[in-house]
């Protein structure tokens, strides 16, 4: 018999990008986790890196939650299925509070997400050269949805202690709403990359930089009342348990490439294909000389531009994932995998040789080249779809595709770039693309995959 469930929670959502909510958070998620408490992560919308740093500062899996990709069951069963020994859950937001997929529907928004876990907001907002004004901007937010639980602020990059004082009086007296800290500007900072954040693994300073943000947060903000706040929270209907992640009897076995330059996997991704029956062999493209006996690979996203030397010095992997693709064995490539299993990749420093299986050179830009969600047709069976089927996703790249020669394209793109209007290259039972997916956004991903797998004739 289903029951309430109550879950303590707080999403910290920000006015905009950049005013510190991800600093905030993973230093709330370490403070917290330093007292003793389970804290498990969340992430709002289509991101790779903030959860990875989650799982640096609470020891725990962070989950994606996005709105726009899945529907109300599958974010209340994910939330519910990863929260149920944890002390409390923290879900950062995305962008802005009320940023969507469009410019009315709130689709894909922190605020929207927050409603359906029905979870207490608090704003982050930067306050650096402002000071009575700071209070317009708060009250906005504050009246903007009234469905909203938006209930307190913490105001970041403060000036002197006058300064501190002044916006903290603003932000209550005149929009009623509770001041939860105040932090000062700060030499703590996050490095970036054309895509964000560095991961959390590509930088073994990380967790000295946490206890950091903690001992920021535990001076400049209430953590005792925003503990008392997340208990306020009501409880949750329990729903069903997700088929997806029910284990059924192991039968083969899948190579994951996943170490620095391939570190982008959504972790329900993941979970789903060890549910499947399929046992997870992880790949080091920079060390191993040779694949693991698999029935299938799946290359995830991330940056191998930038270890792209290192890469083209490991011929010897690179050939063997050659000769694995060529003998019709099932390979599910994005982004970062589709850019690998070209020809090669131009960066500024040269063009390095890549895996060489499919059609194409693959080029970086300055500038990103495509950046959002994603509607895709399936306009033939693939490995991963049936034709007519439509896959919601997101794409972020500063690559282009250079085709060498006439590309099969499975997908017709119906939001996004892709490529040209078209995604997902098709050679043999090789199939790449720039569209990352979640399994929780297109359940039939996992399910086709496997299939596929369990129709080749080499089962481990």
């Amino acid at each position: 018999m289903l029951e309430a469930i109550d879950i303590p929670r707080i999403v910290i959502a920000g006015v905009k990008s950049k005013v510190g909510k991800t600093m905030l958070s993973i230093g709330l998620m370490r403070a917290l986790r330093n007292r003793g408490l389970a804290v498990q992560p969340f992430k709002a919308g289509p991101d790779f890196i903030d959860p990875s740093f989650h799982y640096f500062a609470t020891g725990r899996k962070s989950r994606n939650l996005d709105t726009f990709m899945m529907d109300a069951f599958s974010i209340l069963e994910t939330f519910q299925r990863n929260s149920r020994n944890a002390d409390i859950a923290i879900i950062e937001g995305k962008t802005g509070l009320f940023d969507s997929h469009d410019a009315v529907e709130e689709e894909g928004s922190t605020a929207h997400l927050a409603k359906i876990l029905k979870a207490p907001v608090l704003l982050v907002a930067d306050v650096e050269r402002m000071s009575r004004s700071i209070a317009a901007l708060i009250h906005g937010y504050k009246t903007f949805d009234g469905e909203l639980d938006l209930r307190g602020v913490i105001l970041n990059r403060t000036g002197n202690p006058r300064h501190s004082e002044r916006v903290r009086i603003a932000v209550q007296e005149l929009t009623g709403l509770k001041v939860y800290g105040t932090i000062p500007r700060r030499d703590i900072w996050m490095p970036y990359r054309h895509l964000g954040l560095i991961p959390a693994h590509e930088r073994e300073e990380y967790d000295g930089l946490f206890d950091s943000l903690a001992e920021l947060v535990e001076k400049y903000v209430d953590v005792d009342a925003i503990i008392e706040l997340s208990r306020t929270a009501p409880p949750l209907e329990e729903v069903e348990p997700n088929p997806l992640f029910m284990p059924r009897r192991k039968f083969g076995s899948l190579g994951v490439v996943m170490d620095k330059p391939f570190s982008f996997y959504y972790q329900d991704n993941l979970d789903a294909i060890e549910a499947a029956g399929l046992e997870i062999r992880v790949i080091d493209s920079l060390s191993d000389k040779k694949l693991p006996e698999v029935n299938a690979l799946y290359i995830g996203g991330g940056f191998p531009e930038v270890f792209a030397e290192d890469l083209e010095k490991n011929r010897s992997l690179r050939e063997k994932i050659y000769e694995f693709c060529e003998e019709s064995k099932p390979v599910y490539a994005e982004c970062g995998g589709l850019m690998f299993l070209g020809e090669s990749i131009i960066t500024e420093s040269g063009e390095y040789e890549m895996v060489g299986f499919l059609p194409f050179k693959t080029e970086m830009n300055r500038k990103f080249h495509a950046l959002g969600y994603t509607v895709y047709e399936s306009m033939k069976d693939t490995i991963i779809s049936k034709k007519g089927d439509v896959l919601r996703g997101h794409e972020f790249h500063y690559s282009r595709v250079i085709p060498s020669a006439k590309l099969d394209f499975a997908f017709k793109v119906l939001r996004g770039k892709g490529i040209g209007g078209r995604d997902g290259v098709v050679r043999k039972s090789t199939l790449a693309c720039y569209q990352h997916l979640n399994v929780l956004s297109y359940p039939e991903f996992i399910q086709n995959f496997v299939s596929s797998i369990r129709n080749t004739k080499n089962t481990v």
